[in-house]
């Protein structure tokens, strides 16, 4: 009896229906915030008391390591944290009461940067943690010092990949502090005071529900530009909050006379302000080892200079004063920049610290943007994380933007000499030049390869692609940021292809960095629903293939040009002889750093024809 295929052909579709079905339903967050309640009293002086209450449901058994220990962050110095009460709630309704031995204060290490700081945590391990329990804390909280004197700001943003059944933000205010509101699809507003209320107490209440949760999603923009949220800042706008901030970092750059003999002697011969600044640059960048030391108000009071001198460590703000005072040393005037370096590409409504996270030096008299942290940055480049963000000058209180990704100075090329032997090995050699943050980004690669086992990084290179050999990359100094950036390597890879053949072969890659299939491998969701982070950059690639004299080359791929949007990309084959050279150019240009669903539909179009011109094959006898 013989078989058909069509009944089961006819079940494919539904069957594909069927996984559709379960892989949109798949997303399950791992626990629910059934309640939660922020409340704050604050003084005219800008002191606060707070109560915090969280009760939080496990859904899914990745919920029981996640939840099963929570975290409250406070600066020991600044405020007093107390722990009311913490339980878990069985779903028999049995509770459980957190032990004291069960809650723990350690250092706050979550940055994953070397820091020592007042920054604390209280950790909570709450018992019997498992799918179904309810897990509540209360805790009361009270700011003994502001961090800046006079004012307060608070902010929560509430993600999409979570549910949020009941959430109350309480806000009361003496009359003698004005407090801004931004409420962002949360409900609620200011609301009469209650008899219990001083004279003349400002009051407000807000409340949240989100029953929806997604998954996230491939380069999702940060919280703070797209999210739905509740922010409060006394500030009246940003400029008074880079005031604020200015108060207490100007008098750290005091010029000493210390500071004042080192920048004179790095700045000695220097034939223009540009130089000066380049030295004074390179140096604070490869000589102040990178270390967060807060003490106090420490996360926004950087230390003095003199004393980051001394000790030739600090973090981005003793950078920023350091830089500061050894350019004022030589009459060079600059400033701080407020800057976030995630994925967020605009300032909240009010001035709060928000998205703030580093800061970086801004030189007017250049227009030139440094950022010392970044050891591997030559002068005239930022990190790709520093990129088109919006930054708040301290000195001036004005908003800028540090600069746009541009494809003529965030680019790479690589060339590379491939000889196929009669055996199938390939021997190569590759130079590459990158530039801008790529630069930034190779340096930094190169660095990590220093002093390893030289076999292990080049298995590792070669592995990317599937490749297999040996090889070594040419000594090179990634922070010597005065010498043009050129990263050369030989290797020797296993054979790629039947030598005599008939046989065929893709372009092999080695030791090269690869940069357009590694990005012919980005997968976009099947679905996108938030705003997400689009990247601009150029790279070149330029492979010559030699084939042995006895070998017949019967067809070479054909050349490709494709634009989709803001992606192009062209290649192109000639065979010389025995030599084939072989050019590819992938850009994009984004007027703007951010994209949306249609930028992902360009995308697939544009990667189909990418991924079929990278397969093509070279056929010969």
């Amino acid at each position: 009896m013989g078989l058909t295929l069509k009944p089961y052909l006819r079940l494919l579709p539904l069957l594909w229906l069927a996984y559709s079905s379960v892989a949109m339903a798949q997303f399950v967050p791992s626990a629910s915030q059934l309640r939660s309640v922020d409340s704050f009293h604050v003084k005219q002086d800008g002191r606060f008391t707070q109560t915090l209450e969280s009760l939080v449901r496990i859904d899914t058994p990745q919920g029981i390591s996640t939840w099963g220990e929570q975290r409250i962050t406070y600066n020991d110095k600044l405020e007093k944290l107390e722990l009311v009460e913490a339980y878990t709630l069985l779903k028999d309704g049995n509770r459980i009461d957190v032990p004291p031995d069960r809650i723990r204060i350690q250092d706050d290490t979550s940055s994953g940067d070397s820091i020592f700081s007042d920054e604390k945590v209280m950790v909570i391990i709450f018992p019997k943690v498992e799918v179904g329990a309810q897990l509540y804390y209360r805790a009361n909280s009270v700011q003994v010092t502001p961090v800046f004197p006079g004012h307060f700001y608070w902010s929560r943003y509430f993600s999409p990949h979570f549910r949020y059944e009941d959430m109350v933000i309480d806000l009361t205010h003496e009359p003698g502090i004005a407090i801004q509101v931004d409420a962002d699809r949360v409900q609620g507003g200011r609301v009469d005071p209650l008899p219990s209320d001083a004279p003349g107490t400002v009051r407000y209440r807000f409340t949240f529900t989100q029953n929806q949760a997604y998954p996230n999603e491939t380069g999702r923009l940060g919280l703070s530009d797209f999210a739905p949220h509740i922010a409060f800042s006394s500030f009246a706008n940003y400029a008074e909050f880079a005031t604020a901030y200015q108060t207490r970092a100007k008098p750290m750059t005091a010029v000493t006379p210390a500071i004042n003999k080192l920048a004179n002697e790095l700045a000695a011969g220097a034939k223009d302000d540009r130089e000066r600044v380049r030295r004074l640059y390179n140096w604070v960048s490869r000589e102040i080892r990178y270390l967060g030391v807060y003490a106090g108000a420490g996360g926004w009071v950087p230390h003095e200079a003199q004393s980051v001198l001394d000790n030739r460590y600090g973090d981005c703000k003793d950078h920023v004063v350091l830089l500061e005072a050894l350019l004022a040393a030589l009459g060079i005037d600059s400033t701080t920049a407020l800057i976030g370096t995630e994925r967020v590409f605009q300032l909240p409504k009010l001035p709060i610290s928000t998205p703030f996270d580093h800061v970086i030096t801004y030189v007017p008299s250049l227009n030139l943007f440094l950022d010392s942290t970044s050891q591997f940055s030559p002068m005239g480049t930022l990190p790709g994380g520093d990129m088109d963000k919006p930054v708040l000058l301290t000195a001036t209180g004005k908003i800028s933007r540090t600069p746009l990704r541009n494809v003529s100075k965030d680019n790479t090329y690589s060339i590379a000499a491939l000889i196929l032997q009669e055996n199938g090995r390939v021997y190569g050699k590759s130079l590459t030049y990158p530039r801008g943050y790529m630069e930034t980004d190779s340096r930094a690669a190169q660095f990590s390869y220093l002093n390893r086992d030289q076999a292990r990084t080049i298995d590792e290179l070669l592995s990317r692609f599937q490749e297999t050999g040996i090889g070594r990359i040419t000594k090179s100094e990634p922070m010597n940021l005065d010498k043009p950036w050129i990263v050369e390597a030989v290797f020797e890879l296993d054979p790629v292809a039947n030598v005599p053949g008939p046989s065929a072969m893709t372009i092999p890659i080695g030791v090269a960095p690869g940069r357009i299939k590694s990005t012919s491998s980005a997968k976009v969701p099947e679905t996108r629903r938030f705003p997400f982070a689009c990247g601009t950059g150029s790279y070149k690639e330029t492979t010559t293939l030699t084939f042995p004299k006895n070998v017949r080359v019967e067809r070479i791929p054909d050349n490709v040009r494709i634009k989709r949007g803001d992606y192009e990309y062209q290649s192109s084959y000639e065979l010389k002889g025995q030599l084939l050279v072989v050019n590819r150019h992938y850009q994009t240009r984004r007027p703007k750093p951010v994209c949306n669903g249609e930028d992902d539909r360009h995308w697939n179009a544009f990667r189909e024809v990418l991924q079929r011109d990278l397969r093509a094959q070279v056929f010969f006898k």
